[in-house]
């Protein structure tokens, strides 16, 4: 299936590793140009160089939650890709809790970098014949599972919900705007690694709760992420797809 992704630009926060750079291996398959950014400029780099032979990718150091870095890098990749049609917001302010501190930095990463990403593409996206927006939630923020309370599954919730908000919003300017929700994703050092582990009963307890029996892949995601971001998506927005095997139960009426 072609998904109409060849000379499409995307920007990508969060997309040096994880299912951010699995989301970008994948548009780069597909034929589009894309930029990525993460916090740390050795983690950019890495990334540019082991994707490069795949297609154009650029990247840039940028912590999403700061808004001046923020606009810095979206105005650098439409200028250097010559304009944008696709934004993935994935940066994350990591595993949440309850103190001030992990608020304030699950606020301003999850959350407001979506809000003020958005603001500072919107004209390049409206620019687009196929602006689309992708906001990475998580089935954290969809049912209660593991320690409780938690800033980040707030801040994710938040973050699904206002993504409806803006597809409202945007739609008359040709713009989608969706979400996807991934479930437990096992990758290679990353947090469900570390679990497994760690914890290993947990890990073992969370694996059992899932139909298929195992994780999903960053892979998984990104391909569900590609056909929501492209042409072929054309009629879907203001959408959370969960993308989790069947971990969670509820009904999604």
């Amino acid at each position: 299936m072609d998904l109409g992704l060849g000379g499409k630009k995307a920007a990508i926060t969060g997309g040096s590793r994880g299912i951010g750079r699995a989301i970008a291996t994948r548009l780069l398959d597909e034929g589009a140009s894309v930029a990525v950014s993460a916090r740390g400029q050795e983690g950019v780099d890495e990334a540019v160089s082991a994707l490069s032979e795949r297609g154009n990718i650029i990247g840039q150091a940028c912590d999403a939650g700061d808004p001046d870095a923020l606009k810095g890098f979206i105005d650098w990749a439409a200028a250097e890709l010559g304009g944008l049609d696709i934004l993935i917001c994935n940066a994350s302010g990591g595993g949440g809790g309850q103190s001030d501190e992990k608020f304030d930095q699950n606020y301003q990463v999850d959350m407001m970098s979506l809000a003020r990403g958005v603001q500072y593409a919107e004209d390049y996206l409206a620019a687009s014949d196929a602006g689309s927006v992708l906001v990475l939630g998580t089935t954290a923020a969809l049912e209660q599972f593991g320690p409780g309370a938690s800033s980040y599954s707030a801040m994710k919730a938040a973050a699904i919900a206002y993504a409806a908000g803006l597809s409202q919003n945007l739609a008359p300017k040709g713009i989608r705007v969706n979400a996807i929700s991934p479930g437990p994703i096992f990758i290679e050092n990353g947090p469900w690694d570390r679990i497994k582990q760690g914890m290993p009963e947990f890990y073992d307890a969370t694996v059992a709760m899932i139909p298929h029996g195992r994780m999903g892949t960053d892979t998984e995601v990104a391909n569900v992420a590609a056909f929501l971001v492209s042409p072929a998506a054309s009629w879907v927005t203001g959408e959370n797809v969960v993308v989790d095997g069947g971990f969670t139960k509820r009904i999604a009426f």
